[in-house]
């Protein structure tokens, strides 16, 4: 039993909407393993003491008798889906029962806007179909590898809520991943190059399909053709079996900075030379710390005044690298 809070507070609402794909499309083929009704749950007469026992609250079974047949018809598509789901490898049954979960969030704001009733229904009669999901996902399985092997030759469909990282972002990310050619649910495990990342909401604890995550961006470096380092987002492998594993770069913008050195490197001289190299955010304006670089000497910190001690001969070239990875190497003079 993996469940003993409400589900509403286990799965973020706002990690089901802005998807540029149906994740829930109607369009679906049902595995000829799929059970026959996936969705079952507690009896009736059960209902009271599991929504006291599990969430501490109270079903009006006045209620339930009126207006379960509505809820249950609402949800045909989503436990048709779950019941396939179950069937369809490398799926384990507790990742259909949280889709199947996702999927009837709107449920009771459809048909009972307001109705707290609803939900309580809603919530135990889920809780019901999880803790007997096992089973009945052992059967699918087993069902399903007797049948010809699927050979996937298409990448998964994979996208991320939100779809693009904003510079600075720091917050809750989610992947979402469906077969190309069923358009089904698909259990993937995302990896994030040079860094560990956790998901709590997922019984692995790895960040996966539908499973929303605390991130901050960390990007990594690599040369330029300047001879410097960029610094780029980290790349994300994707694997789940039977399917082409794949790698793309996180879609997060990088920052960018501003550089500027007063006065400016044409009006250097031989000999010492106060200098301040001003680096601001592009986006926000707000002040860049970095260190500032004359060749391959350390001459001091951004926006602070700072000694260029020139000698005779070539001028060292003065560049600007970010000291924690967050912006690119930036020339602000090349040698002469």
């Amino acid at each position: 039993m993996r469940r003993i809070l409400p589900l509403t507070l286990l799965l973020s609402a706002a990690s089901l909407f802005g998807q540029p794909l149906d994740y829930f499309s109607k369009d679906f083929p049902v595995s000829s393993c799929a059970p026959a009704n996936s969705c079952g749950s507690f009896a009736d007469w059960e209902l009271p003491s599991a929504a006291f026992k599990f969430y501490g609250l109270t079903i009006d079974m006045k209620w339930v008798q009126a207006h379960k047949e509505a809820v249950l018809k609402e949800m045909e598509t989503a436990c048709r889906r779950h019941a396939t789901c179950m069937a369809t490898p490398p799926n384990l049954y507790w990742f259909c029962d949280d889709v199947l979960f996702n999927e009837t969030r709107g449920v009771c704001g459809k048909l009972f806007p307001g109705d707290s009733q609803c939900q309580t229904y809603l919530d135990t009669f889920l809780l019901g179909v999880d803790l007997k999901g096992r089973d009945l996902w052992k059967t699918a399985q087993e069902c399903a590898a007797k049948l010809p092997p699927v050979t996937h030759d298409k990448p998964l469909e994979i996208w991320m809520a939100p779809e693009v990282l904003r510079a600075g972002f720091k917050g809750k990310v989610t992947f979402y991943v469906r077969d190309p050619d069923t358009h089904l649910p698909i259990l993937a495990i995302f990896k994030f190059e040079d860094q560990v990342v956790y998901a709590s909401a997922n019984p692995q604890g790895l960040p996966a399909t539908i499973y929303p995550f605390d991130y901050t961006v960390k990007f990594k470096r690599v040369p330029n053709a300047e001879g410097h380092s960029d610094v780029v987002p980290p790349m994300i492998t994707v694997t789940a079996p039977g399917y082409p594993e794949t790698k793309f770069p996180l879609a997060a913008e990088v920052p960018k900075m501003n550089v500027v050195m007063k006065p400016p490197p044409d009006r250097l001289r031989r000999g010492k030379n106060v200098v301040t190299v001003e680096a601001r955010d592009t986006v926000t304006g707000k002040p860049v710390e970095a260190r500032v670089m004359f060749g391959d000497d350390v001459a001091g910190e951004t926006n602070k005044p700072i000694t260029l001690d020139v000698a005779r001969g070539k001028r060292p070239e003065i560049w600007v690298t970010s000291l924690f990875n967050a912006y690119s190497d930036v020339v602000v003079a090349k040698a002469r």
